[in-house]
Parts: C-alpha cells; structure tokens; sequence
C-alpha cells in the first residue's frame, strides 16, 4: 500500500498554493468572527464552573475550535512549499478578512483609518511577494 505525498494531487503547483491560502485566510477568519459571535453570547467572564461549562457547549466556540484547528494544518501544508519569511507577512491578509467579516457579517463599523490600513497591508504584501520573485 503506498500514500500520497502532500506535493501529489490538487494541492500540487500554483493552484493548489491558492487554494490553500484561501483556505487558510478562510478558516482563520472564521475563528476569529465565531470567537466574537461566542464571547458577546456568553457575557461576563466570571470563570465560574457554570460558565466553562457553557464555553464548552457553545456551538459558536466549537465552531471556532474547528476551524483554529483546520488552519493549523493548512499552515503546516503551506509552509511545507514556502519560506516563513514570505508565509508569515502574507498571513496578514487574515487581518483584512477579519475586517471585511466583521463589516459585513457584524454590521460593525470600519472607520477610514482602518481602511487606509488594509491598503497598506494589501501594499505590503505585493511589495514582500515581488521582492520573492526577484
């Protein structure tokens, strides 16, 4: 019986990178918007037993459990085919989907600073990726 290397299949050549980042940009944000979702449901930290307990049962902390999860593999595939100091910085997309998520999904509002930053964040990222093809 042979197994498949992670380099074999969908996840082999430039679309299969995507894929994985968008996976990756995907799931992380993810966790973040159901972590927030689930904090505001559960109100006051108290640290009682109670309170674990409801941690431990709320459907949106599970959910942002699995996809912490999720993104922890995908990372590890990514950086399987990319040096750390490219991987990391382009990351920072995850902070431009959280933003998006939380404008969109959250209804909350995203001030001109903040936009100004997902601009520079989106720079930054071009400027790191024309740089690694040089």
């Amino acid at each position: 019986m042979t197994t498949q290397t992670v380099d074999s299949g969908w996840l082999h050549g430039r679309l299969g990178t995507l894929v994985l980042w968008a996976l990756l940009i995907a799931t992380e944000s993810a966790g973040q918007l159901f972590t927030k979702v689930a904090g505001d449901q559960l109100g006051q930290m108290d640290f009682t037993w109670q309170w674990l307990a409801d941690v431990a049962r709320n459907p949106g902390i599970l959910a942002a459990i699995a996809s912490y999860l999720g993104a922890f593999f995908v990372w590890m595939l990514i950086l399987r085919r990319s040096s750390l100091s490219l991987a990391f910085p382009l990351s920072s997309l995850v902070f431009v989907a959280v933003l998006l998520g939380s404008w969109l999904g959250l209804g909350e509002h995203i001030s001109l600073l903040h936009w100004v930053g997902v601009v520079v964040i989106i720079g930054g990222i071009a400027l790191l990726a024309e740089g690694e093809e040089h």
